[in-house]
């Protein structure tokens, strides 16, 4: 049989190994919180970006929707900023992320000058996380002289 000892020598290598055992735990602990806080740091981030990415594929694709509709030139355009809506305008001018523009850039076919290439660029203003996004769409421009006798204009068969 083995007797507990006891005596102030006993407690204080008791109360050391609970002292390590705390030291650890929090040392553990602490790393646990970095691993966390780093993960939700770089999920923040991805979803900032992929807000990014969205909102200048959509402003893309409006104004080539706006160049099909006729309602745009469809013609070069040096960097142009964005006008909203008149029920959606903002107080004060946007400025940063909110702040973006577009550029129209289009190029002739050779053999069919109804037919060309028109590519979208649109920049945010975002001095921190610049961002670009280009979209290519083959167009008719209706408003070209020389359309082709044999060409659909109306719609696929």
């Amino acid at each position: 049989m083995r007797i507990a000892r006891t005596g102030p020598t006993g407690h204080r290598r008791r109360a050391g190994v609970i002292l390590l055992e705390v030291l650890v735990a929090l040392a553990l602990f602490v790393i646990a919180a970095a691993v966390v806080g780093s993960a939700m740091s770089s999920a923040l981030r991805a979803t900032v970006e992929i807000r990014t990415e969205s909102r200048a594929a959509n402003l893309a694709q409006w104004i080539l929707s706006e160049l099909e509709m006729g309602t745009l030139p469809m013609a070069d355009t040096p960097e142009t900023e964005f006008v909203p809506d008149e029920e959606d305008e903002p107080a004060e001018p946007a400025t940063g992320a909110d702040a973006w523009t577009y550029e129209i850039v289009t190029a002739n076919m050779i053999d069919t000058p109804a037919l060309k290439q028109v590519t979208v660029i649109v920049r945010n203003a975002d001095p921190f996380a610049p961002y670009e996004c280009r979209l290519t769409q083959w167009m008719l421009d209706t408003a070209t002289e020389e359309m082709p006798e044999d060409a659909d204009v109306e719609g696929a068969p």
